[in-house]
């Protein structure tokens, strides 16, 4: 059994080899956060949450509700814990990178059970998708916040993570990126 295998096993330990061969905290690569740990997020104006939501979106530099987002194009959320019955605020001041993960984030039409089966059975799927990056930020003043960039919703083939200039773009004036460690090729 091993002699027939021995060509799978083989790839699988030069992949797990060159796995560990790769940069830590490299911004290159196509999954790539435009934020790692130890960047900064400088909150230039306060973001008023909406009383009763724990998050508030912001797109060209605009804040907004989920309902006005443009989900075809790059957005972001400042998430915090619990919504509660009063408005939230976060002031202006500098939060630090934490930690950062990704998640491929699809939502799904209503489809009948036969056109949802015949789309699997084909192997394709309709429904975009979108690479969200979780931000997790701290600082001595505020409360854990997360900030959660998201690229624009599209096709599995075509969406692609968002990128620093557009983070940039999609904050403007409520919160300013500085990056500790310059990001080549983007």
């Amino acid at each position: 059994m091993i002699r027939k295998n021995w060509p799978v096993l083989a790839s699988f330990y030069v992949v797990l080899l060159l796995a560990g061969c790769q940069q830590a905290g490299s911004r290159q690569g196509f999954y790539t956060s435009p934020l790692l740990a130890g960047d900064e997020v400088e909150v230039l104006k306060t973001i008023t949450i909406p009383t009763g939501l724990a998050r508030v979106y912001l797109q060209h530099g605009k804040t907004m509700s989920y309902s006005s987002t443009d989900q075809y194009a790059p957005f972001c959320y400042f998430l915090l814990r619990d919504p509660l019955p009063v408005e939230q605020k976060i002031k202006p001041g500098v939060l630090v990178v934490d930690s950062v993960w990704l998640d491929e984030t699809s939502f799904n039409s209503e489809w009948p059970v036969r056109v949802a089966a015949a789309t699997l059975a084909l192997g394709s799927s309709r429904s975009p998708i979108a690479y969200q990056f979780y931000i997790s930020l701290r600082s001595h003043w505020q409360a854990p916040v997360t900030l959660v960039c998201s690229g624009a919703f599209e096709s599995a083939a075509a969406a692609q993570p968002i990128r620093l200039p557009q983070v940039r773009e999609v904050l403007g004036d409520y919160a300013e990126v500085r990056v500790k460690a310059p990001l080549t090729g983007q």
